[in-house]
């Protein structure tokens, strides 16, 4: 205000801002260029119509908040009507002289912190484009281009400003007649006459309480409800964009904001709008070197991403942008303040978008970043540039490990769950946290540079891991349900697997799990068993039983460094690991050939199980007492127990030798060359009980008990053919007798001419007894037991025991000169005596006394009669029994009915040649001239002859009479 103005600026005729002085100026230069009026009225009207047409509460608010950053004061901004009236007031600083000065200039502004020379921008720094005069510079200044009051023209025709320094109004009707007293209006009218250039002065104070008041009379057409009802909307986003202003009142609804720093992020502070009626709106506001950034927060604090927004400098501009945050920015503008000028510098613009994302729940930081290729425009497009590039170099992604790294050092996995997180944070500490992994936040993950990472990517990246079983097993548990098919078992074909030996395996095949959990093999390639999971199964390792681990090649390999040399060997811990075997399975049968595993005698020396007996084992009582096994260690037989080491092959029972393909009889088997070389061809496999030269003689009755009651020795017993049935034969002694020498109690074959065995369990070494021919012994001692009168033995028997005989003798067992003649032979009526012959054609039967005749076999064979006969020292029947028939009888063929009858009451195969049919057949004796009465006959010439009557064939079959 100028020395010359009154004291009091309200007071009658006073001037304070000398808008006399400035109207004449204005009205001289009017009339000094005649255009320039018309200049004035067509610029005023292009920013009311187009410039600044819907920015009315914006530029207001906007001047108030420059006011109360001049101040340095909080901002208030207060709007009411009074009729047709709205009314505008704020805090701060009031009117100056320099603002009126810019208000009627138009085109220049007074506020400070803009640059004089920028282009377009008709800038002074002694004016002001609104009714406040600048002040500090603590808060930037928003106003530069001195026109942004015009947007009070767009609905006014009276503008008063009210200010405690001095009060002006601009009036278009005392606008008019001035201009048409000086005869300027030339080409105007009363509605294009400029609104803003002509002002006088008012004596009207603002409202109590605010520094300046904005009195606009609303003209005809403007609904001033509508007005209000548009600022009210516009409320708190001002308050967000115009940081100096701290509250808004809209016709009696209060909008105030809170602005706190965020806890856990510096640079980043909440800023809630409150209303009327207790309604909230927050904000996160991170605030960098050139702009603020903003991100509303949902009832529950999650981001609410801004869809379809506008760069706002600080107010809104019309450049559309796809940024998930807005943009609060100090870029310079154009004059209309709604397009970025084109000399605008964007450097540094995205700093402080990482502070925001930070500030942001972990899980929520995703939907800040932008998406590719949505950009609007040339400056959504540099500006989702510029972020993108912070975004992917800032740390703000959250891991499992939990921190924040950049997206640069980040990887993601689709799938992530929870339990696979939480195993995998100590090892990938790069990897993005559960809650941003899924689907709906890879597209912005890719766009900010994370490397997308399969299964496959996560067990290279655990290649060089070292970490406890247990860690693996947690790993595979939480990766498992992600293995659904062949396609992801294969991805994870190198996942490493630790071993049991304390190394680590890439990939699970080749990997053996052992059936029972906590077995340790060191033979094989198996997991720790800590670490095993039914994952390793379906990425290839296998399950192998407790039989298959036994029967291992590389458990026999250890076996035999252990018996070949027990104490260059791990001795100690393949045996603790076989008998931990052993004992995980009780009903498993060990292979025999683990019995050479070496154990510790009691002597502490190494010594194979198989030499070894337990203490108290029932073999030990059946040995002969120069045996040459030892004794287990009694502390690990206590250690281990009877029932494991037994199972092993430690001595408790006798011992079973195997060999699935031998060659040769070279198993150290006592007289196994003698076995191996009666048999008719070479054994397929070899099973046979060891150690039996071992036992005491007078003990067999019970190694013999021993042998029958064990499960793995009894069923050798049965096998006639085999080693061990064919040693107990001709080397066991029971009674005084080879066990060859006596029968099974139920086998009837050679009842009274071998004795039954004396033994409990004498059904079950049936097939080691007597009963079969298998020597000359065997032969001359059915012989000599048939020869003996004191042996009652039936026809039957003793027929069947001489077929035997010769058969063997047939067969080559042995030869008629290995025997010696018995001193008798056993006769058809049971008797025994020297006397004797044996029938060698059937029909001599009928005229042979069954005291002297001797069968060998039925029916009668004549080779099979000559052998015995040779054998036994006697003759034969048909050398002795010389007869010719009586009569000649009726010539017939085989196909006559007597022949036929003959045939079937006989059960013989009718035959070839001459037959005679007699009523009966009788033969003459001819060294003695008896007749007898006979089935049949076949005379020298090979005639037979066949009684008429079948009848007298069946009658007359077992024995002839004499006539």
């Amino acid at each position: 205000m100028s020395a010359g103005d009154t004291a009091d600026p309200f007071g009658p005729g006073s001037d304070p801002f000398g808008t006399a002085r400035l109207r004449a100026a204005i009205c001289e230069s009017w009339q000094v260029s005649p255009t320039r009026l018309l200049e004035d009225s067509a610029a005023e009207s292009d920013l009311v119509s187009v410039g600044y047409r819907d920015r009315l509460f914006t530029e207001l608010a906007a001047n108030g908040a420059d006011a109360a950053a001049a101040a340095g004061v909080p901002g208030t901004v207060a709007v009411w009507l009074t009729g047709r009236e709205l009314h505008v007031a704020n805090t701060g600083e009031p009117l100056s002289a320099a603002g009126v000065r810019s208000l009627t200039a138009l085109r220049v502004s007074a506020k400070q912190g803009v640059s004089a020379t920028h282009p377009d921008s008709h800038m002074d720094s002694s004016v002001a484009d609104q009714p406040h005069g600048a002040g500090g510079d603590s808060l930037p200044v928003v106003g530069r281009f001195g026109v942004g009051f015009t947007a009070t023209a767009a609905v006014a025709d009276t503008v008063e400003i009210r200010s405690r320094s001095g009060s002006v109004v601009f009036d278009r009707d005392r606008s008019w007649q001035q201009i048409t007293g000086l005869g300027a209006a030339d080409g105007l009218t009363a509605q294009r006459v400029p609104l803003l250039r002509l002002a006088w002065p008012s004596q009207v104070p603002p409202a109590d309480g605010f520094d300046t008041e904005l009195v606009l009379s609303v003209r005809a057409g403007v609904d001033p409800e509508v007005l209000i009802a548009g600022m009210m909307s516009e409320a708190p986003d001002l308050l967000l964009e115009l940081s100096a202003l701290a509250q808004i009142d809209i016709a009696g609804t209060g909008f105030v904001i809170d602005r706190r720093p965020h806890p856990d992020e510096p640079g980043v502070e909440v800023a809630t709008v409150r209303s009327a009626g207790g309604r909230e709106r927050s904000w996160l506001v991170s605030t960098g070197r050139s702009a603020a950034w903003l991100v509303e927060l949902d009832a529950a604090g999650a981001a609410v991403p801004a869809d379809g927004d506008v760069l706002r400098a600080p107010t809104p501009t019309d450049i559309e942008l796809s940024l998930p945050a807005r943009c609060i920015t100090d870029l310079v503008l154009t004059p209309d303040r709604r397009r970025v000028h084109p000399d605008a510098d964007l450097t540094g613009i995205a700093d402080g978008y990482v502070a925001l994302m930070r500030a942001l729940p972990r899980a929520a930081r995703p939907v800040l970043v932008p998406r590719v290729g949505l950009a609007r425009n040339d400056i959504d497009a540099a500006l989702t540039g510029a972020v993108l590039a912070e975004v992917a170099a800032g740390s703000w992604l959250p891991t499992v490990a939990d921190g924040d790294v950049s997206p640069r050092r980040a990887e993601v996995f689709a799938d992530l769950t929870e339990p696979l997180a939480d195993v995998l944070g100590d090892v990938m500490g790069g990897l993005a946290s559960v809650d941003i992994s899924g689907p709906a936040h890879l597209p912005g993950l890719r766009a900010a540079g994370v490397a997308e990472i399969g299964l496959a990517d996560i067990a290279d990246r655990l290649a060089g891991a070292q970490r406890p079983p247990r860690w693996w097993w947690r790993l595979y548990d939480a990766l498992s349900p992600l293995v659904s098919g062949p396609d992801e078992a294969e991805s994870l074909g190198a996942l490493p697997v630790p071993r049991a030996d304390g190394r680590l395996n890439f990939g699970a095949r080749g990997l053996l799990i052992p059936q029972v959990s906590g077995t340790r093999a060191s033979w094989i390639a198996t997991p720790d068993r800590q670490a095993v999971h039914p994952l390793l199964e379906r990425l290839g390792a296998q399950v192998i039983s407790i039989v298959e681990l036994l029967d291992l090649p590389e458990l026999r390999a250890a076996v035999q460094a252990c018996a070949d040399d027990p104490y260059e060997a791990d001795t100690d811990t393949v045996v603790a690991e076989v008998l931990g075997v052993l004992a995980a399975d009780p009903d498993v049968v060990a292979p025999e050939w683990l019995a050479a595993l070496p154990l510790p005698d009691s002597g502490g020396e190494w010594v194979c199980a198989d030499e070894l007996l337990l203490p108290g084992s029932p073999l030990a009582q059946v040995l002969d007492e120069d045996s040459p096994f030892g004794s287990v260690d009694p502390e690990f037989v206590a250690e281990y127990g009877v029932a494991t080491l037994r199972r092993l092959g430690a001595g408790w029972g006798f011992l079973i030798v195997t060999d699935d393909m031998p060659v040769a009889a070279d198993h150290d088997l006592p007289d196994e060359d003698l076995w191996w070389d009666a048999q008719p061809e070479p054994p397929q496999t070899l099973r046979a009980v060891r150690d039996l030269d071992l036992v005491d003689p007078d003990r067999w009755p019970a190694a013999l008990t021993l042998l029958a009651t064990d499960g793995r020795t009894a069923p050798l017993l049965s096998d006639r053919d085999g080693y061990t049935a064919w040693w107990l034969r001709r080397n066991a002694v029971v009674g005084g007798l080879r066990l060859g020498d006596h029968r099974a109690p139920d086998d009837p074959r050679l009842a009274g001419v071998l004795d039954p065995l004396d033994h409990p369990h004498a059904d079950l070494l049936a097939s080691a007894l007597g009963g079969v021919i298998e020597s000359a012994a065997d032969a001359q001692l059915v012989l000599d037991r048939l020869a003996d009168p004191a042996r009652a033995v039936s026809p039957g028997v003793a027929i069947r025991a001489h077929a035997d005989v010769v058969a063997a003798c047939s067969s080559g067992v042995f030869t008629v000169d290995d025997l010696d003649v018995p001193a008798g032979v056993r006769r058809i009526d049971g008797s025994a005596g020297r006397d004797g012959v044996v029938v060698d054609r059937p029909w001599l039967v009928g005229v042979t006394e069954p005291s002297s005749a001797v069968l060998c076999g039925l029916p009668v064979d004549a080779d099979a009669a000559e052998l015995l006969a040779d054998i036994l020292d006697i003759g034969l029947a048909s050398e002795r029994q010389r007869a010719d028939v009586v009569g000649e009888g009726t010539a017939a063929t085989w196909d006559d009915g007597a022949a036929v009858a003959f045939a079937a009451a006989t059960g013989r195969v009718p035959g070839h040649g001459e037959v005679r049919v007699h009523e009966r057949v009788r033969v003459r004796m001819r060294d003695t001239g008896a007749e007898h009465t006979v089935a049949w006959w076949v005379d020298d010439r090979g005639i037979t002859h066949l009684p008429a009557a079948a009848g007298l064939v069946g009658g007359s079959v077992s024995q002839s009479r004499p006539t």
